[in-house]
């Protein structure tokens, strides 16, 4: 399988859905709600109700983002790899058709069985 995209992101803490949304309250369609906020240091990932959002805030000043969007209908599996013992992430990849593939590093301490169940709502009820 070639893979034209690999995205990894690392997030170390989930977020309050409202403390965020001004960032990306431009890019949203009429009718998309954000569910799931997750960051880490500058960088975000929102999962909304319609696909995810992963934010790369880059330079010194921040000031260059790039945003790139996944609808979940281009979703073609995903898997879910919880941390072990002496490990201290947890995996997330969703495979994209025609893209790629995207990664989530998950601290040890967030709940990826969450993201899991929320991204299986999505996928399985189109």
């Amino acid at each position: 399988m070639k893979i034209d995209l690999l995205v990894a992101f690392s997030v170390t803490k989930e977020e309050n859905v409202n403390d965020s949304l001004s960032v990306i309250q431009d890019i949203l369609v009429e009718g998309e709600e954000v569910n799931l906020v997750y960051s880490h240091i500058r960088d975000k990932v929102w999962f909304t109700n319609k696909r995810i959002i992963a934010m790369d805030v880059q330079g010194i000043t921040g000031s260059k983002k790039e945003y790139r969007t996944f609808p979940y209908s281009k979703i073609s599996s995903f898997s879910v790899e919880t941390a072990g013992t002496f490990d201290g992430d947890s995996d997330f990849k969703i495979w994209l058709s025609g893209v790629g593939v995207f990664e989530i590093k998950f601290r040890k301490k967030l709940d990826i069985k969450k993201v899991g169940r929320f991204l299986s709502e999505k996928t399985l009820s189109n």
